[in-house]
């Protein structure tokens, strides 16, 4: 398996279905952009897990017409902590990943912890 993230199209998002979304890890944070790498494993994501808000934010446009491009999964403790330390100096959180920038944010508004600490999160451009 490989460990690029799950492309996805907000226009092609199904609203069921199982699919394996590669983990990722930070190798640096500056506040506002993690440079993340992939860890080598993969956990489920469940489609139907969306509720209906969580599909039209994942589905919709964010900020300035970002839309979603794909999905992966970060440790959730990583991701409250970088959420928090990006919103004290009103930044978006962005990560990058093999030389691209995004916008990223958690698919639930209620984060669901898979396989113990990942949280699925939906990269936007």
């Amino acid at each position: 398996m490989t460990s690029v993230p799950h492309a996805v199209s907000r226009l092609a998002v199904p609203r069921e279905g199982i699919v394996t979304v590669p983990c990722y890890q930070a190798r640096a944070f500056n506040g506002r952009t993690a440079l993340l790498a992939p860890m080598g494993t993969r956990v489920p994501f469940d489609f139907a897990s969306l509720t209906d808000r969580d599909f039209a934010l994942l589905t919709g446009e964010r900020g300035e017409a970002w839309t979603v491009q794909a999905l992966i999964a970060v440790d959730v403790d990583w991701l409250v902590e970088v959420m928090q330390e990006a919103d004290r100096r009103d930044r978006t959180l962005g990560v990058e990943i093999a030389d691209v920038w995004y916008y990223v944010s958690p698919v639930h508004l209620e984060p669901t912890v898979v396989n113990g600490r990942y949280v699925v999160v939906g990269l936007y451009r």
